[in-house]
Protein backbone atom coordinates (compact mmCIF):
# COMPACT_ATOMS: atom_id res chain seq x y z
CA UNK A 1 0.00 0.00 0.00
CA UNK A 2 1.18 3.35 -0.65
CA UNK A 3 -0.02 6.78 1.15
CA UNK A 4 -0.06 9.89 -1.24
CA UNK A 5 2.75 11.99 -1.04
CA UNK A 6 3.53 16.09 -0.09
CA UNK A 7 4.36 16.12 -4.06
CA UNK A 8 1.27 14.70 -5.01
CA UNK A 9 -0.79 16.95 -2.73
CA UNK A 10 0.84 20.07 -4.23
CA UNK A 11 0.59 19.07 -7.97
CA UNK A 12 -3.23 18.46 -7.39
CA UNK A 13 -4.18 19.99 -4.69
CA UNK A 14 -8.13 19.65 -3.43
CA UNK A 15 -9.55 19.55 -7.10
CA UNK A 16 -7.65 15.86 -7.68
CA UNK A 17 -6.29 17.56 -11.04
CA UNK A 18 -2.95 17.74 -12.62
CA UNK A 19 -0.86 18.08 -15.15
CA UNK A 20 1.00 14.64 -15.12
CA UNK A 21 -1.81 13.07 -12.45
CA UNK A 22 -4.84 11.26 -12.70
CA UNK A 23 -7.79 13.42 -13.08
CA UNK A 24 -11.31 13.44 -11.53
CA UNK A 25 -14.48 15.47 -12.49
CA UNK A 26 -16.56 15.32 -9.51
CA UNK A 27 -15.77 15.26 -5.76
CA UNK A 28 -16.36 12.01 -4.55
CA UNK A 29 -17.35 10.73 -0.83
CA UNK A 30 -15.56 8.07 0.71
CA UNK A 31 -18.23 5.62 3.08
CA UNK A 32 -14.89 3.31 3.75
CA UNK A 33 -12.18 5.26 5.26
CA UNK A 34 -10.01 3.89 8.62
CA UNK A 35 -8.35 6.43 11.56
CA UNK A 36 -6.06 5.27 13.79
CA UNK A 37 -6.13 7.62 17.17
CA UNK A 38 -2.33 7.92 18.67
CA UNK A 39 -4.00 6.26 22.09
CA UNK A 40 -5.36 3.63 19.95
CA UNK A 41 -2.23 2.28 17.86
CA UNK A 42 -0.46 0.49 20.59
CA UNK A 43 -3.77 -1.30 21.42
CA UNK A 44 -4.38 -2.54 18.14
CA UNK A 45 -0.65 -3.17 17.26
CA UNK A 46 -0.66 -6.64 18.58
CA UNK A 47 -3.51 -7.93 16.67
CA UNK A 48 -2.61 -6.03 13.17
CA UNK A 49 1.05 -7.71 13.36
CA UNK A 50 -0.67 -11.23 14.18
CA UNK A 51 -3.17 -10.72 10.85
CA UNK A 52 -2.53 -7.67 8.42
CA UNK A 53 -0.29 -6.83 6.24
CA UNK A 54 1.21 -3.71 5.45
CA UNK A 55 1.41 -2.85 9.24
CA UNK A 56 4.04 -0.05 8.76
CA UNK A 57 2.16 2.12 6.54
CA UNK A 58 -0.80 1.64 8.52
CA UNK A 59 0.80 2.57 11.90
CA UNK A 60 1.68 5.40 10.31
CA UNK A 61 -1.50 7.00 9.69
CA UNK A 62 -1.97 10.51 10.68
CA UNK A 63 -4.98 13.12 9.76
CA UNK A 64 -2.45 14.34 7.40
CA UNK A 65 -1.90 11.03 5.21
CA UNK A 66 -5.84 11.13 4.89
CA UNK A 67 -5.86 14.49 3.49
CA UNK A 68 -2.99 14.35 1.46
CA UNK A 69 -4.71 10.89 -0.43
CA UNK A 70 -8.23 12.84 -0.11
CA UNK A 71 -7.04 15.64 -2.01
CA UNK A 72 -4.93 13.51 -4.84
CA UNK A 73 -8.18 11.44 -5.18
CA UNK A 74 -10.28 15.00 -5.54
CA UNK A 75 -12.42 13.09 -2.18
CA UNK A 76 -14.18 15.75 -0.50
CA UNK A 77 -15.60 14.05 2.44
CA UNK A 78 -14.61 10.91 4.23
CA UNK A 79 -16.78 9.11 6.76
CA UNK A 80 -14.05 7.90 9.09
CA UNK A 81 -14.77 4.26 11.10
CA UNK A 82 -12.77 1.83 13.22
CA UNK A 83 -11.70 -1.02 11.43
CA UNK A 84 -10.68 -4.49 13.29
CA UNK A 85 -10.15 -5.43 15.90
CA UNK A 86 -12.33 -2.25 17.38
CA UNK A 87 -12.21 -1.25 20.93
CA UNK A 88 -12.61 -3.76 22.77
CA UNK A 89 -9.46 -5.65 24.18
CA UNK A 90 -11.20 -7.88 26.88
CA UNK A 91 -12.31 -5.48 29.34
CA UNK A 92 -15.83 -3.86 29.34
CA UNK A 93 -15.15 -0.75 31.31
CA UNK A 94 -11.92 0.15 29.00
CA UNK A 95 -13.76 -0.59 26.02
CA UNK A 96 -16.06 1.97 27.28
CA UNK A 97 -13.07 4.24 27.31
CA UNK A 98 -11.84 3.75 24.04
CA UNK A 99 -14.78 3.95 22.34
CA UNK A 100 -16.05 7.71 23.77
CA UNK A 101 -12.07 8.73 22.93
CA UNK A 102 -12.22 7.26 19.65
CA UNK A 103 -15.81 9.09 18.95
CA UNK A 104 -14.27 11.83 20.39
CA UNK A 105 -11.22 12.43 18.69
CA UNK A 106 -13.36 12.23 15.47
CA UNK A 107 -15.42 14.80 16.08
CA UNK A 108 -12.62 17.10 17.10
CA UNK A 109 -10.63 16.19 13.47
CA UNK A 110 -14.20 17.55 12.01
CA UNK A 111 -14.21 20.73 13.72
CA UNK A 112 -10.38 20.92 12.72
CA UNK A 113 -11.30 20.28 8.67
CA UNK A 114 -14.54 21.53 7.69
CA UNK A 115 -16.61 19.37 5.69
CA UNK A 116 -13.63 16.89 5.42
CA UNK A 117 -14.74 14.44 8.06
CA UNK A 118 -17.56 12.70 9.14
CA UNK A 119 -17.51 9.55 10.93
CA UNK A 120 -19.63 6.51 11.61
CA UNK A 121 -19.30 5.91 16.49
CA UNK A 122 -17.19 3.08 17.30
CA UNK A 123 -19.29 1.31 19.87
CA UNK A 124 -17.86 -1.34 22.81
CA UNK A 125 -19.42 -4.78 21.63
CA UNK A 126 -19.65 -6.97 22.48
CA UNK A 127 -21.00 -5.26 25.44
CA UNK A 128 -24.35 -4.41 24.61
CA UNK A 129 -25.65 -2.44 27.33
CA UNK A 130 -22.65 -0.11 26.91
CA UNK A 131 -22.58 0.18 22.94
CA UNK A 132 -26.67 1.80 23.80
CA UNK A 133 -25.39 4.20 26.13
CA UNK A 134 -22.52 5.18 23.86
CA UNK A 135 -24.36 4.94 20.75
CA UNK A 136 -26.89 7.22 22.20
CA UNK A 137 -24.48 9.74 23.05
CA UNK A 138 -22.12 9.46 20.30
CA UNK A 139 -25.46 9.93 17.71
CA UNK A 140 -26.11 13.23 19.19
CA UNK A 141 -22.01 14.40 18.26
CA UNK A 142 -21.35 16.59 14.96
CA UNK A 143 -20.22 14.81 12.47
CA UNK A 144 -21.80 11.50 13.93
CA UNK A 145 -23.53 9.71 10.48
CA UNK A 146 -24.27 5.97 12.06
CA UNK A 147 -22.36 3.25 13.96
CA UNK A 148 -19.98 1.00 13.41
CA UNK A 149 -19.91 -2.93 14.23
CA UNK A 150 -17.84 -5.63 13.27
CA UNK A 151 -18.98 -8.80 11.72
CA UNK A 152 -18.57 -11.20 14.64
CA UNK A 153 -17.66 -10.81 18.36
CA UNK A 154 -15.61 -13.52 19.93
CA UNK A 155 -17.22 -15.86 17.33
CA UNK A 156 -20.71 -14.45 17.87
CA UNK A 157 -22.40 -13.03 14.78
CA UNK A 158 -24.75 -9.98 14.60
CA UNK A 159 -28.15 -11.96 14.27
CA UNK A 160 -27.38 -13.43 17.87
CA UNK A 161 -29.72 -13.05 20.48
CA UNK A 162 -27.38 -11.38 22.86
CA UNK A 163 -27.53 -7.93 19.88
CA UNK A 164 -31.07 -7.69 19.89
CA UNK A 165 -31.89 -5.27 22.32
CA UNK A 166 -29.22 -2.84 21.08
CA UNK A 167 -30.48 -3.42 16.85
CA UNK A 168 -34.52 -2.41 18.51
CA UNK A 169 -32.71 0.75 20.01
CA UNK A 170 -30.71 1.27 16.72
CA UNK A 171 -34.17 0.64 14.32
CA UNK A 172 -36.41 2.68 16.47
CA UNK A 173 -34.01 5.78 15.82
CA UNK A 174 -33.77 4.88 12.16
CA UNK A 175 -30.05 4.48 12.59
CA UNK A 176 -27.29 3.70 9.55
CA UNK A 177 -24.81 0.78 10.87
CA UNK A 178 -21.71 -0.03 8.86
CA UNK A 179 -20.39 -3.30 9.48
CA UNK A 180 -16.58 -4.06 8.77
CA UNK A 181 -15.58 -7.54 9.07
CA UNK A 182 -12.96 -9.20 11.16
CA UNK A 183 -11.26 -12.44 11.91
CA UNK A 184 -13.15 -15.54 12.96
CA UNK A 185 -11.85 -17.65 15.97
CA UNK A 186 -12.70 -20.65 13.58
CA UNK A 187 -10.12 -19.63 10.78
CA UNK A 188 -7.17 -17.67 11.22
CA UNK A 189 -4.16 -18.34 9.15
CA UNK A 190 -5.42 -21.12 7.42
CA UNK A 191 -3.44 -20.75 4.40
CA UNK A 192 0.32 -20.55 4.97
CA UNK A 193 1.89 -17.30 3.78
CA UNK A 194 -2.14 -15.67 2.83
CA UNK A 195 -2.77 -12.66 5.34
CA UNK A 196 -6.10 -13.49 7.31
CA UNK A 197 -7.68 -10.67 5.85
CA UNK A 198 -7.55 -11.47 1.93
CA UNK A 199 -9.74 -14.00 2.33
CA UNK A 200 -11.86 -14.66 5.71
CA UNK A 201 -12.80 -10.55 5.73
CA UNK A 202 -15.88 -11.11 2.91
CA UNK A 203 -16.51 -14.98 4.11
CA UNK A 204 -17.00 -13.55 7.35
CA UNK A 205 -19.10 -10.44 6.02
CA UNK A 206 -21.11 -13.37 3.87
CA UNK A 207 -21.31 -15.33 7.61
CA UNK A 208 -22.68 -11.92 9.38
CA UNK A 209 -25.19 -11.10 6.45
CA UNK A 210 -26.68 -14.77 6.45
CA UNK A 211 -26.75 -14.39 10.41
CA UNK A 212 -28.45 -11.62 10.19
CA UNK A 213 -31.51 -12.48 7.35
CA UNK A 214 -32.09 -16.29 8.88
CA UNK A 215 -32.40 -14.74 12.31
CA UNK A 216 -35.25 -12.17 11.41
CA UNK A 217 -32.92 -9.19 12.34
CA UNK A 218 -32.99 -7.50 8.98
CA UNK A 219 -37.13 -8.71 9.12
CA UNK A 220 -37.44 -7.12 12.30
CA UNK A 221 -35.31 -3.80 12.05
CA UNK A 222 -36.47 -2.46 8.56
CA UNK A 223 -35.83 1.44 9.69
CA UNK A 224 -32.01 0.20 10.12
CA UNK A 225 -29.80 0.94 6.55
CA UNK A 226 -26.68 -1.33 6.73
CA UNK A 227 -23.63 -1.22 4.70
CA UNK A 228 -21.32 -3.45 4.49
CA UNK A 229 -17.49 -3.27 3.48
CA UNK A 230 -15.84 -4.38 -0.03
CA UNK A 231 -19.28 -4.90 -1.68
CA UNK A 232 -20.61 -7.24 1.04
CA UNK A 233 -18.01 -9.84 0.77
CA UNK A 234 -18.82 -13.48 -0.79
CA UNK A 235 -22.63 -12.94 -0.43
CA UNK A 236 -23.13 -12.18 -3.70
CA UNK A 237 -21.20 -15.28 -4.93
CA UNK A 238 -23.42 -17.01 -2.81
CA UNK A 239 -26.93 -15.60 -2.36
CA UNK A 240 -28.34 -18.38 -4.12
CA UNK A 241 -26.81 -20.74 -1.27
CA UNK A 242 -27.98 -18.43 1.45
CA UNK A 243 -31.22 -18.15 0.15
CA UNK A 244 -32.15 -21.91 -0.10
CA UNK A 245 -32.06 -22.03 3.33
CA UNK A 246 -35.58 -20.63 3.67
CA UNK A 247 -36.67 -23.57 1.36
CA UNK A 248 -34.76 -26.05 3.69
CA UNK A 249 -36.15 -25.12 6.86
CA UNK A 250 -39.71 -23.23 6.78
CA UNK A 251 -39.19 -22.35 10.59
CA UNK A 252 -36.68 -19.85 9.46
CA UNK A 253 -38.37 -18.79 6.22
CA UNK A 254 -41.48 -17.82 8.55
CA UNK A 255 -38.49 -14.94 10.02
CA UNK A 256 -38.42 -12.94 6.71
CA UNK A 257 -41.86 -12.48 5.87
CA UNK A 258 -41.02 -10.13 2.55
CA UNK A 259 -38.72 -13.32 1.51
CA UNK A 260 -35.09 -13.45 1.80
CA UNK A 261 -34.36 -11.65 -1.75
CA UNK A 262 -36.72 -8.91 -0.85
CA UNK A 263 -34.24 -8.29 2.70
CA UNK A 264 -30.92 -8.78 0.99
CA UNK A 265 -32.16 -6.33 -1.88
CA UNK A 266 -32.18 -3.52 1.07
CA UNK A 267 -28.44 -3.73 2.21
CA UNK A 268 -25.88 -1.41 1.16
CA UNK A 269 -21.99 -1.97 0.24
CA UNK A 270 -19.23 -0.50 -0.57
CA UNK A 271 -16.72 -0.75 -3.73
CA UNK A 272 -13.29 -0.95 -1.52
CA UNK A 273 -11.02 -3.76 -3.28
CA UNK A 274 -14.38 -4.58 -5.56
CA UNK A 275 -13.91 -2.52 -8.30
CA UNK A 276 -13.22 -4.54 -10.94
CA UNK A 277 -15.88 -5.03 -13.67
CA UNK A 278 -16.73 -9.52 -12.55
CA UNK A 279 -17.39 -7.71 -8.88
CA UNK A 280 -19.21 -4.63 -10.04
CA UNK A 281 -21.48 -6.99 -12.24
CA UNK A 282 -22.54 -9.07 -9.22
CA UNK A 283 -23.32 -6.13 -7.44
CA UNK A 284 -25.30 -4.18 -9.81
CA UNK A 285 -27.15 -7.55 -10.49
CA UNK A 286 -28.49 -7.91 -6.31
CA UNK A 287 -28.37 -4.11 -5.52
CA UNK A 288 -30.69 -1.37 -6.66
CA UNK A 289 -28.16 1.28 -8.43
CA UNK A 290 -28.67 3.67 -5.44
CA UNK A 291 -27.38 0.97 -2.86
CA UNK A 292 -23.52 1.12 -4.13
CA UNK A 293 -21.51 3.81 -2.52
CA UNK A 294 -17.73 4.62 -2.72
CA UNK A 295 -15.37 3.20 0.02
CA UNK A 296 -11.31 2.51 0.06
CA UNK A 297 -10.55 0.87 3.12
CA UNK A 298 -7.92 3.74 3.67
CA UNK A 299 -4.91 3.38 5.20
CA UNK A 300 -5.33 -0.50 3.26
CA UNK A 301 -6.19 0.93 0.30
CA UNK A 302 -5.81 3.64 -1.66
CA UNK A 303 -8.22 6.73 -2.99
CA UNK A 304 -6.77 7.33 -6.18
CA UNK A 305 -6.16 4.15 -7.82
CA UNK A 306 -9.69 3.02 -6.30
CA UNK A 307 -11.27 5.99 -8.37
CA UNK A 308 -9.15 5.35 -11.56
CA UNK A 309 -10.30 1.70 -11.42
CA UNK A 310 -13.76 2.42 -11.26
CA UNK A 311 -13.20 4.79 -13.93
CA UNK A 312 -12.09 2.14 -16.26
CA UNK A 313 -15.22 -0.18 -16.20
CA UNK A 314 -16.93 2.49 -18.85
CA UNK A 315 -20.11 3.10 -16.25
CA UNK A 316 -22.45 6.02 -17.54
CA UNK A 317 -21.12 8.93 -15.97
CA UNK A 318 -24.44 9.11 -14.01
CA UNK A 319 -24.22 5.81 -12.41
CA UNK A 320 -20.32 6.47 -11.99
CA UNK A 321 -20.86 9.88 -9.94
CA UNK A 322 -24.08 8.43 -8.17
CA UNK A 323 -21.69 5.55 -6.60
CA UNK A 324 -18.66 7.80 -6.23
CA UNK A 325 -20.96 10.28 -4.39
CA UNK A 326 -24.11 10.61 -4.59
CA UNK A 327 -25.74 7.40 -3.24
CA UNK A 328 -24.01 8.08 0.06
CA UNK A 329 -24.72 11.90 0.38
CA UNK A 330 -28.37 10.92 -0.01
CA UNK A 331 -28.14 8.06 2.68
CA UNK A 332 -26.33 9.81 5.26
CA UNK A 333 -27.47 13.64 4.71
CA UNK A 334 -24.36 14.82 3.42
CA UNK A 335 -25.62 16.35 -0.14
CA UNK A 336 -25.11 20.03 1.98
CA UNK A 337 -21.57 19.41 2.24
CA UNK A 338 -20.68 19.94 -1.72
Amino acid sequence: MMLAGTAATLALGTSGRGADGPRFATPALDVHHHFLPPFYKPLAKPWLDKFATGVAAVMAWSPEASLAAMDEAAVRTAVLSISSPGVHFGDDRQAVDVARECNDYAVALGAAHPGRFQFFAALPLPDVEGAIREAERALALNGARGVGMLSNYGGRYLGEPQFKPLFDWLNRRGAVVYVHPTDAPCCAGLVPGVATPLIEFPVDTARTIASLLWSGTLSANPNIRFIFSHGGGALPMVAERVIAMGFVDPALAAKVPEGAPAALSRLYVDTASVTGKPAMAALTAWLPADHILYGTDFPWGTLAASRQALARLGLPDQQLAAIERGNAAALLGLSSLG
